[in-house]
């Protein structure tokens, strides 16, 4: 299972470099998504942090109401 596991990551890495060279070998200006992809990214990690926040707070109660209700 790891050796497909392996092979699917591989290739799928092989696909992203062709994809990107093919946009640099056909004139495909890319810097417009690299900059709005990277304003983005810091509205993504703020939501995915306030995201395992909460889950850590609610796993934390848990564990304390589980352990104080033996």
């Amino acid at each position: 299972m790891k050796k497909e596991v392996k092979l699917v990551a591989v290739g799928a890495g092989l696909m992203a470099v062709a994809g990107g060279a093919f946009a640099q070998a056909s004139g495909v200006d890319v810097s417009s998504a690299v900059s709005s992809i990277g304003g983005v990214a810091t509205s993504i990690t703020t939501v995915g942090g306030a995201i395992l926040g909460i889950l850590c707070v609610v796993w934390g109660f848990r564990k304390v109401f589980g352990f104080l209700g033996r």
